[in-house]
């Protein structure tokens, strides 16, 4: 019993001694590959510190492309580059939010050409058109997003869209009308000359009247723009054999199969076209 009982006790120990230095080598195994890796660690940091500190890679030259309405100046005025900080350090989604408060901008992406150049490259938003809402007019973008009010000196030159806003909210369904319009007339072809457009007004019950810096008012509904503008070619065909092409005209294309023409003394956005503030010149 006694011979048995110290044998057990000494499989025992030699298990445990077995387990002990397993245990002891997985640990040593542990503390070395820690030791590898904060090595490692700590070159890494060492040699990115030196990268940013060296004026090697100094911000020396800053590019800006896409700009029209705005400058380089003013872009870079909005990133707030500091003088020749170190490239490495540049926060660029900071930089990118900065410049992004300013309405021009569609959208922006920023890059880094080593070892030097910063490049930020910018997307403004095209203004289609003013939309009057209360009494100040707003530049409204080809998504038909009013992006901001219009100031002094800023393109004044565009279609005036009245009517489209009740009560504070813009109609969006007249709204969509005006932008399908506005496509129309920058893509078709085999039109007669009808002059600049100079405003363009909404009715939510009788659509859009077109009016033109050449005296014409054109009502033209809600759809189907193509098909009506075309039909104005035997009309203003006809009206230049009656010497009517110059006179002030009101030409209903809301049905292309029986287009309606009156004459007018001033023009404006009577009858179907509502209550607008009428023609611009």
């Amino acid at each position: 019993m006694k011979a048995s009982y110290r044998q057990q006790w000494e499989a025992k120990k030699n298990r445990l001694k077995r387990r002990a230095g397993d245990v002891l080598r997985e640990t040593g195994r542990a503390i070395l590959l820690t030791g590898a890796v904060a090595g490692v660690a700590f070159v890494f940091l060492a040699a990115f510190d030196l990268m940013i500190r060296s004026p090697f890679f100094s911000v020396r030259e800053t590019v800006v492309r896409g700009c029209k309405e705005l400058t380089e100046k003013d872009i870079i005025a909005l990133a707030a580059v500091r003088s020749a900080p170190n490239i490495l350090s540049l926060n660029l989604d900071a930089m990118a939010r900065r410049i992004r408060v300013n309405p021009w901008i569609r959208h922006i992406s920023i890059g880094r050409e080593f070892p030097g150049r910063l490049v930020i490259v910018i997307q403004e938003r095209k203004p289609v058109a003013l939309l009057e809402k209360g009494n100040a007019l707003y530049l409204l973008d080809n998504d038909g997003t009013p992006f901001k009010k219009q100031e002094a000196g800023e393109v004044n030159d565009l279609p005036v869209l009245t009517g489209l806003v009740r009560a504070g909210r813009v109609d969006e369904a007249l709204l969509k009308s005006v932008l399908a319009l506005l496509n129309t007339l920058a893509a078709v072809k085999d039109v007669p000359p009808i002059g600049v457009v100079s405003e363009i007004h909404g009715n939510e019950t009788f659509g859009l009247s077109l009016f033109t810096d050449a005296g014409l008012c054109l009502q033209l509904g809600f759809d189907g723009y193509e098909t009506k503008l075309k039909r104005l070619t035997p009309v203003m065909e006809d009206l230049d054999k009656k010497n009517l092409k110059s006179a002030f005209l009101l030409i209903d294309l809301n049905d292309p199969a029986k287009i309606n023409v009156q004459r007018r003394n001033i023009m404006g956005p009577e009858g179907p076209a509502g209550k607008g503030k009428g023609y611009r010149m």
